[in-house]
């Protein structure tokens, strides 16, 4: 009964709000999968800094295409003066070319091409292959690197770790789960009255006591796996393999060490660094008792409970407890304390945690506030508070977080606009009315404003326009030609902008 109400409290099947309004798991896939633009425009409004002031209307714009189905991809990033367009930095990718351009700054594009042959070209360069050589980087193999990386990016083969494969290796592999839930000892206790879901319920309750063996056994069992997982060793070898070839091809270190040798002085440090932390809390920690309070459907409704922690000789009482009050998911409304107290020094730390949250289908709430007190000659009592709100209809939000020092406003950010368009896991348009940031006690501020998109690709990813320049081709002649000509539209950007 206790070990399935608290596998209860988080559900596969239990309602997520976010993932019912807005579908993130699907913008997620689409994100790595599908063939989507997006578009992001800051600007900054007001600022309590007359220095900053000055540049009001001023701001950033960045685009971003993905066109995975053709393997092209393209990006604009602006800079906005006083409303104005200054300037952009353009960047394109495709056909086994990497082009940027700077069309403000020069009428080139400057080109890389990544096709086979890239070292050879770079060898032959006039300027890119003395220059890499006399710093001693290894030309053909950091170019057959790359052409490795962007093949195995096309072909969408990156290696990632397999979060959901990882943890189904450690249930069946260890049973460290199954071990630490059987050596926990259980016996009936007094029933308790809670609010759950706005309702007064009553519970069973359950005395628990969990040994300091069982969690020492829990923890040496998950870090043996953890630390010999044969997908996990691969991966991190894999990953300290590229390491050590780009050292070694840029005329780094690492020469004649192999990666199998750096992970084995890796892993022994981190094995060193496990073992040190096990032992520290195998001479800390003692066994936990708690109460804890299910419901007559298997809920959990409360858990209450102490331990004490012993560090070098010196006692320290904890105490804890947690109230979970429900909502369209457990945890959407609670309240947990815990307390931390050395007696015979009147030290004592205690921290408040209070989340109160709704959700009709529509309309979205969620608070939370954490308060951290400090007490030993002096009391200080730290706060960190948090607060959305979004309804469906009409798209509004808000969105704030707040730092307090002792009653001192250290920092506070909050974001307020509407979501004018939404289509539930592909794509979202929003607009933030205001992006405010205060810190010092409201003292400093800046105000901000912008719009966000993000969906599916609407048009072509093109080529910036352009005369192409080769920069491994290019002579030392050509390469002044074009540094000669960005410094002069410099030169004249920045008169136009002092005339202003």
């Amino acid at each position: 009964v206790v070990i399935t109400a608290f596998e209860n409290v988080y559900t596969d099947d239990q309602v997520n709000p976010i993932e019912e309004l807005f579908g993130l798991s699907q913008f997620a896939e689409s994100a790595a999968a599908a063939d989507v633009e997006t578009e992001l425009t800051i600007r900054l409004d007001d600022s309590s800094e007359e220095s900053i002031q000055a540049y009001s209307g001023s701001g950033l714009r960045v685009t971003g295409q993905y066109d995975r189905t053709n393997k092209k991809s393209g990006a604009n990033a602006g800079v906005i003066y006083k409303g104005m367009d200054l300037f952009q930095v353009q960047v394109y990718y495709g056909e086994e070319n990497l082009m940027a351009a700077l069309p403000e700054f020069t009428s080139r594009v400057f080109m890389l091409d990544l096709s086979d042959g890239l070292g050879e070209r770079i060898e032959k360069s006039p300027i890119l292959g003395p220059m890499l050589k006399s710093q001693g980087v290894n030309v053909e193999g950091l170019a057959a690197y790359f052409e490795e990386a962007a093949a195995q990016v096309e072909a969408g083969k990156t290696q990632k770790l397999d979060i959901d494969g990882l943890m189904k290796r450690y249930q069946e592999g260890t049973k460290a789960q199954e071990n630490f839930k059987a050596a926990m000892t259980v016996e009936k206790a007094e029933k308790g009255t809670f609010i759950m879901n706005g309702e007064e319920v009553n519970c069973k309750g359950y005395l628990v006591l969990i040994s300091k063996d069982s969690m020492m056994n829990f923890l040496r069992t998950s870090t043996d796996f953890f630390l010999n997982d044969e997908e996990l060793k691969d991966l991190y070898l894999e990953q300290l393999q590229q390491s050590v070839r780009i050292t070694e091809m840029m005329g780094g270190g690492y020469s004649g060490v192999s990666a199998k040798e750096l992970y084995a002085s890796t892993m022994e440090d981190v094995t060193d660094a496990a073992e040190e932390m096990i032992n520290f809390l195998d001479e800390s920690l003692n066994d936990v008792t708690m109460t804890v309070y299910v419901d007559k459907k298997g809920n959990l409704a409360a858990v209450n409970g102490s331990t004490h922690l012993t560090v070098e000789e010196e006692d320290i009482q904890v105490l804890f407890d947690v109230l979970l009050e429900g909502g369209v998911y457990p945890t959407q409304n609670l309240k947990a304390k815990l307390e931390m107290e050395k007696k015979e020094e009147s030290e004592k730390v205690t921290v408040n945690l209070t989340r109160q949250g709704t959700y009709d289908g529509t309309n979205l709430t969620d608070d939370i506030s954490i308060d951290l007190k400090l007490e030993d000659e002096e009391t200080h009592i730290f706060g960190l508070t948090y607060t959305d709100t979004y309804q469906a209809d009409g798209g509004d939000f808000h969105v704030g977080v707040s730092v307090t020092a002792d009653s001192y406003l250290a920092a506070d950010v909050s974001m307020t606009g509407i979501v004018n368009q939404l289509e539930k896991g592909k794509s979202v348009q929003m607009d933030i009315d205001e992006l405010k940031v205060m810190v010092m006690g409201k003292t400093a501020s800046v105000t901000l404003s912008g719009e966000y998109y993000y969906g599916p690709l609407s048009e072509e990813v093109v080529k910036p326009e352009g005369q192409i320049f080769d920069i491994v081709a290019a002579n030392e002649e050509e390469w002044q030609s074009v540094a000669m000509e960005i410094i002069f539209q410099a030169m004249e950007l920045t008169s136009q902008l002092e005339i202003e």
